[in-house]
């Protein structure tokens, strides 16, 4: 059931996958808060949406790892009338071997990944509840459902959002809340300059657009899909790790490394983004 009544909540809607869902939110008549760290990439996607017609996209300049941040979110979501959306969206990586990177700036992937997600689902999921009904769309990975030497810590943030976003289907089962894990394989955004910045990448044939990517998930979330993997070659990989031992797993995830991405080697250590 398609649900367009009531607030969408996109966080890292400055750019890439968060932008697109934000923009298409709001094309179809649904207004948004969209939520990021750079204040004129929101008015940009706000005043386009207003030139457009559309619902409007309300900015909030905004660090979701920063104290208090889930709260100041749900409270601004109840001023603009009440959420009927949380799509988690904000995510980093980091790229290259784990003992060549920044343990600051592991933690500060952990945070933004995982505890962000927890924080928001806290404080915005009662209320979903509450008014009957809603959407959760938490944005992980293919990279989920397997080891990811070369990007060890970013794999195991999103294999923890969809885990989670599985947990919370089942617990909110009856409540008119639906969750749904998104989990694409390599999308066209500027995710690969911040995880390796100044490293030449190739881009993947299987590789989606954002547009198509934010359209998919919006789609999955609309039906309530617990478990979301677009195209059928990402399909065909996350069902591997049920066939296959988790040894082989390691071993195939270690062979192909960061190749799958459009990298021909591992680059060096990356930015947050």
């Amino acid at each position: 059931m398609t649900t367009t009544s009531g607030l969408g909540i996109v966080t890292g809607a400055s750019s890439g996958i968060g932008a697109e869902i934000a923009r298409q939110l709001a094309a179809r008549g649904q207004p948004v808060l969209a939520i990021g760290r750079r204040a004129y990439r929101l008015e940009e996607l706000s005043a386009r949406a207003s030139a457009a017609g559309h619902a409007p996209i309300h900015p909030l300049e905004l660090d979701i790892t920063s104290e208090g941040a889930a709260l100041r979110v749900r409270d601004r979501a109840r001023e603009l009338g009440g959420a009927a959306w949380l799509v988690n969206n904000a995510g980093t990586t980091r790229f290259g071997p784990f003992l060549d990177g920044d343990p600051a700036a592991q933690a500060m992937l952990v945070r933004l990944n995982c505890e962000s997600v927890v924080a928001l689902c806290a404080a915005v999921v009662p209320d979903l509840v509450a008014r009957g009904g809603g959407r959760v769309l938490n944005v992980a990975s293919l990279a989920a459902f397997q080891p990811t030497p070369g990007h060890a810590v970013y794999g195991a943030t999103k294999a923890f959002v969809l885990s989670l976003s599985e947990s919370l289907a089942v617990e909110l089962d009856g409540t008119g809340v639906t969750v749904t894990a998104l989990c694409p394989g390599p999308v066209t955004t500027e995710i690969f300059d911040a995880g390796a910045p100044g490293v030449p990448r190739r881009k993947m044939p299987f590789e989606l657009t954002a547009e198509d990517c934010a359209a998919y998930g919006i789609a999955a979330a609309d039906r309530g899909d617990v478990v979301a993997v677009p195209t059928t070659l990402s399909k065909a990989t996350a069902q591997l790790s049920r066939f296959l031992p988790r040894a082989a797993i390691r071993r195939l995830s270690s062979r192909i490394g960061l190749s799958v991405l459009g990298y021909g080697a591992p680059p060096p250590r990356g930015a947050r983004g």
